[in-house]
C-alpha cells in the first residue's frame, strides 16, 4: 500500500468514526444544552488526534449556529516527514469536513506537542489576520472562544461537569478559582449565585479573557467578583480572606517570567492543597483537579492537613463526550475540622 493509499484508507476510517460518534454526541448535546464538545480522541490508534466541535452564539441568525472544528494532532512515537505530515492532516481535515457537513475552511488544524511552561501559552498566531474568535455557549452560559490564536481555546471541556456542580452547590458561598485561565469556573460560580468569586492568574492575557467572560454574562468587576493577577503561590501565602468553595486546577509545569518560581504540579501538588486547606471555612471544600497522568496521589502527602475528608470524585466529573477515558483526575477535599488547619 503506497502512502497515498494508506492516508485514504485512514481518512476514510476516519470519516466513519466521526459520522458515527457525532450522531450519538448531538442528541446528548442538544438533550443537555451544551454546544460545543469532543467528537474524537484517539479513538483509532493510527490516527492520533482530537477533534472538538463548536457551534457559534449570537444575537445575528446570520451567524448564529455555525458551525467550526479544532483538530488536534498528537506527537507520534516516530518521526514522519514534515510534507507527508502536513498532507495526512490536511486529509484528515477533508474527511472531518465531508462528515460534519461543513466546508474545509472551517476546520482549524494545530499540532499538541508535548509543551512545558509558558510555551503551551505562546501565541500562534501573531496578527489578527486569519482569526477565528466567536462566543460559544454552554448550558446558559457564555464565553469567548479562539480557534487560531493560542494552543488552547479558551474553554476546556473536561471540566465541564465540575464547573456544573460549582455552580449548582455555591449558593451564598465564596468561590476562589485558581489558575482561572479564562474564568470559565468563576461565569458558573456567578451565575450560580455565589456571594463572592475571586480569579487568580499570573497571565494578563487570560485574566482580561476571565474579565471579558464574566462581563458577556453580565457580571463586571467589582467587590464580589474579584481578579487578582499573581503568581498562585504567592498570592496563597499572602491571603487572608477565607473561602467556601475553592477550585484549584493547575498546568502541569509553569515558568514564566514573572516568576522566579516554577512550577511542577507533580512535586508541588502537596504544597498547593495545604496553601489552599488553610484558606478553607469550615466545611469548606477544595476541588484538585491534574491532567498529569505522572502525579502520584498519596493521602500521607496530605497528613498534616486536620479534619480533612478526601475522596477520589474522578469519575462522576467525566462528561459524555469524554467517557472511556481519563482526560484528568479530580479529588474533592473537605474540611470538616476547624481546630487548626495544620498540625
Amino acid at each position: 500500500m503506497t502512502t497515498a493509499e494508506k492516508t485514504a484508507y485512514q481518512a476514510e476510517l476516519f470519516g466513519n468514526r466521526l459520522t458515527k460518534r457525532y450522531k450519538h454526541l448531538k442528541k446528548w448535546a442538544k438533550r443537555t444544552g451544551v454546544y460545543c464538545f469532543r467528537i474524537y480522541d484517539r479513538d483509532i490508534p493510527e490516527i492520533p488526534v482530537a477533534l472538538d466541535i463548536y457551534e457559534t452564539e449570537s444575537d445575528d441568525p446570520t451567524i448564529a449556529g455555525e458551525r467550526y472544528l479544532q483538530l488536534y494532532l498528537y506527537d507520534r512515537p516516530y518521526e514522519k516527514d514534515e510534507a507527508e505530515e502536513e498532507a495526512w492532516l490536511t486529509a484528515m481535515a477533508e474527511s472531518a469536513a465531508n462528515a460534519i457537513g461543513i466546508p474545509v475552511q472551517q476546520v482549524v488544524t494545530k499540532h499538541r506537542k508535548h509543551q512545558k511552561g509558558e510555551n503551551q501559552y505562546e501565541k500562534l498566531n501573531e496578527s489578527r489576520s486569519g482569526r477565528i474568535e466567536f462566543i460559544a455557549k454552554e448550558h446558559n452560559e457564555r464565553f469567548w472562544v479562539n480557534l487560531t490564536d493560542y494552543l488552547d481555546t479558551g474553554l476546556f471541556f473536561d471540566h465541564r461537569a465540575l464547573r456544573h456542580t460549582v455552580r449548582d452547590t455555591c449558593k451564598g458561598k465564596r468561590v476562589l478559582n485558581l489558575f482561572c485561565y479564562t474564568g470559565a469556573f468563576s461565569v458558573y460560580a456567578a451565575h450560580g449565585r455565589a456571594s463572592g468569586v475571586d480569579s487568580v492568574d499570573l497571565s494578563k492575557t487570560y485574566l482580561n479573557w476571565a474579565r471579558k467572560n464574566m462581563a458577556l454574562n453580565g457580571f463586571k468587576e467589582n467587590d464580589t467578583y474579584r481578579f487578582f493577577e499573581n503568581d498562585v503561590v504567592t498570592w496563597l501565602k499572602s491571603a487572608s480572606d477565607q473561602y467556601d468553595i475553592i477550585v484549584l486546577d493547575p498546568p502541569t509545569f509553569s515558568n514564566s517570567k514573572k516568576t522566579d518560581t516554577l512550577l511542577d504540579i507533580n512535586r508541588d501538588w502537596p504544597l498547593l492543597v495545604q496553601l489552599c486547606y488553610q484558606r478553607l471555612n469550615l466545611n469548606g471544600i477544595l476541588y484538585f483537579s491534574t491532567n498529569s497522568q505522572r502525579l502520584k496521589f498519596e493521602e500521607q502527602e496530605l497528613s498534616a492537613l486536620r479534619g480533612a475528608e478526601i475522596s477520589d470524585i474522578t469519575a462522576q466529573t467525566i462528561p459524555e463526550d469524554f467517557a472511556g477515558g481519563k482526560p484528568h483526575r479530580c479529588w474533592k477535599i473537605v474540611k470538616t475540622d476547624g481546630a487548626g488547619d495544620l498540625y
